[in-house]
């Protein structure tokens, strides 16, 4: 819509109640009809100003779509005003240059990453990272030529009032490119904002998909370390620093939800780190593309309701199953991860600790006829340790893209009576009055991915 200026006034009680505000412009909250929308007025500044407000309109009037801020309507006027000068009035002309839009009540997301973390639990997080992509996805591909944003951090990332969904936001400096190919600018024109900028951008102003991509990963990591404990990303080797992010979300986790959610909210974290990990290589070629980090997400998702479906088979014999009765840790806590070679037995080991004060009796399924198990069932003495050997049967070749959807899972209960023998019969180890159960999905590695 072309909205006059007066009638913004209006609405915007004469712009008086700001909600926010940028290095273009700021941000007032106004009443249209009944609705909230945010009203966006640049500063009255010629020149650059002009390309702002028209790159953010012609590109965002292109763009419908969930996780990307909608715009309902803009007002380019001339307005006269007296303005006093040299003791006198005069009449002068004044551009107002607005843009509306929906209205986030969850404002912005800078406004929820402290110093060392993010203030949101783990399923915000995880929703505005997924949904910070998706938006993303859609700039870069779903049109007949991109948009590069260039100008991606949390203050443009807008929150809905639960704060879980993502709306990317600000396209002032986005470009419509011609190609998906490199663009070089002058460096006289270079803009942005420092720390989202990549290094070829800073360097020698050069412009891509992966400029974006640069700043996605910044924000990932925001999210997830906080403002300051994301620089340990470039002081610590990659494997170091992405184990440090998964314990310390692991800590924050523990307790907060049942053990098959906080399973489930660890394999989240664990691809998000990587994913942001890729996203900030120096080198542009070595950061995956916003579709591959897409389709990386909805593999995980898939993966995770395969877990859930696999979790709802008729397994436990007699006892009740409780995904959060959890006696047993199990080491790894994650995966089940085998270095495939064609044609060879492949073994891995796993742990298994009684945490409690008592006897616990435990069994482990998985596919027999792929997976040999050493024990499969017994009872652990109090505080005791126990370990699993499990072997892959020669295969002779990796599954297409190394993709496994087998399971392996460790039921667990109390025994009453105190024993420590394994003479026991399935039905009798699952005879408690809650089972604890664990499940772990099974991953093959090749070894270049090792070796990388």
């Amino acid at each position: 819509m072309d909205i006059e200026f007066h009638l913004l006034e209006t609405i915007t009680n004469k712009f008086a109640d700001k909600v926010g505000s940028g290095g273009y412009g700021e941000v007032y909250k106004g009443l249209y009809n009944g609705k909230e929308i945010a009203v966006k007025r640049l500063h009255p500044l010629q020149g650059l100003d002009d390309k702002a407000f028209d790159s953010e309109f012609r590109n965002l009037s292109k763009v419908k779509h969930k996780n990307v801020v909608q715009l309902l309507g803009y007002c380019y006027q001339i307005v006269k005003k007296f303005v006093p000068y040299n003791g006198e009035l005069v009449m002068a002309m004044e551009m107002e240059r607005i843009l509306c839009f929906e209205y986030m009540e969850g404002g912005s997301l800078d406004k929820h990453i402290g110093d060392e973390s993010c203030g949101l639990d783990w399923q915000s997080c995880y929703q505005i990272i997924k949904g910070t992509c998706d938006g993303l996805n859609h700039l870069h591909g779903a049109h007949e030529k991109p948009i590069f944003h260039l100008d991606l951090k949390p203050s443009n990332i807008l929150l809905d009032k639960n704060s879980r969904t993502a709306k990317i936001a600000d396209l002032g400096l986005s470009r419509l490119v011609a190609s998906t190919e490199t663009h070089k600018t002058q460096m006289a024109n270079v803009k942005g904002t420092i720390g989202y900028m990549p290094p070829e951008y800073i360097d020698g102003g050069y412009i891509s998909k992966k400029y974006d991509v640069f700043s996605l990963g910044v924000i990932i990591l925001k999210i997830m370390t906080g403002n300051k404990g994301h620089s340990r990303c470039y002081e610590m080797p990659q494997e170091q620093f992405t184990k440090h992010v998964i314990e310390n979300w692991e800590a924050r986790l523990q307790g907060t939800s049942g053990y098959s959610s906080h399973q489930n909210d660890i394999l989240q974290v664990k691809k998000c780190i990587e994913i942001a990990v890729e996203c900030v290589e120096k080198a542009r070629y070595k950061r995956p593309l916003i579709k591959d980090i897409v389709h990386q997400l909805e593999e995980l998702e898939a993966k995770i309701k395969e877990m859930s479906l696999y979790s709802d088979m008729p397994i436990d014999l007699t006892g009740q199953t409780s995904s959060n009765y959890n006696i047993l840790a199990v080491d790894p806590a994650i995966e089940l991860r085998f270095l495939f070679e064609p044609r060879k037995d492949i073994s891995t080991c796993m742990q298994l600790t009684n945490q409690t004060d008592g006897s616990v009796a435990f069994r482990v399924i998985t596919n027999q006829a792929k997976y040999s198990v050493q024990p499969t069932k017994g009872i652990m003495a109090p505080c005791s340790k126990r370990y699993i050997y499990v072997t892959l049967r020669a295969q002779d070749a990796a599954p297409l893209n190394m993709q496994c959807n087998d399971m392996f899972v460790v039921q667990s209960t109390r025994v009453n009576d105190g024993r420590t023998s394994d003479g026991i019969a399935d039905d009798e180890v699952m005879a408690g009055t809650a089972v604890g159960m664990v499940r772990l999905p099974i991953v093959y590695v090749g070894c270049d991915q090792v070796l990388g």
